[in-house]
């Protein structure tokens, strides 16, 4: 046993130089999926559906507020029974107003969610693609980054390239990242 944890100890050298010469690769996919035509047009969708919505919404609201301006107006001249017939239909529109905000909220998720999964597939297969090209070990969100190192590869570019996503102005004035090891 002490020979197989000396053995050990004596390769612990040979795998940590093994894992510095591995690239590391960083991708901002904000500024891809920000670049994304796809990704802009699902927003759109998105909001024109987050419109229609509002709309309806707003509609609910403005006719519960003219049946309670309604009633607040014959309130002292009715019987109690149509009183409580009249104030549970108000909180009867009410409880429907706030369910269908509800659904509504929840459908723009589903919506948002359907069109967003297949454009993310898509970026996460091109910065798989990027990392084989490159040899990196691995590519790491650089959002979540505290620090990078001069080594890392700034891959961003790359995956837009993969994506067919043309390089801004302010993208091509800005140096781009070497490939050191």
């Amino acid at each position: 046993m002490k020979k197989f944890l000396i053995s050990l100890l004596l390769m612990l050298p040979l795998a940590f130089s093994a894992q510095a010469q591995q690239k590391i690769g960083v991708v901002n996919t904000a500024a891809i999926m920000e670049e994304l035509p796809d990704v802009k047009a699902a927003t759109t969708k998105i909001q024109d559906l987050a419109k229609q919505y509002d709309a309806e919404i707003k509609r609910m609201q403005d006719e519960m507020k003219t049946k309670l301006e309604a009633y607040q107006k014959e309130e002292a001249s009715m019987t109690d029974v149509i009183k409580k017939r009249r104030q549970q239909e108000l909180q009867e529109m009410e409880a429907r107003t706030q369910n269908s905000y509800q659904m509504m909220q929840e459908e723009i998720q589903k919506e948002q969610e359907k069109l967003m999964a297949p454009i993310r597939t898509k970026v996460t297969t091109a910065i798989n693609k990027v990392c084989e090209a490159n040899g990196c070990a691995y590519i790491f969100e650089s959002g979540v980054l505290l620090a990078m190192g001069s080594s890392a590869l700034d891959l961003t570019q790359a995956v837009k390239d993969a994506l067919g996503i043309k390089a801004t102005a302010a993208a091509a004035a800005a140096p781009k990242a070497t490939g050191r090891k």
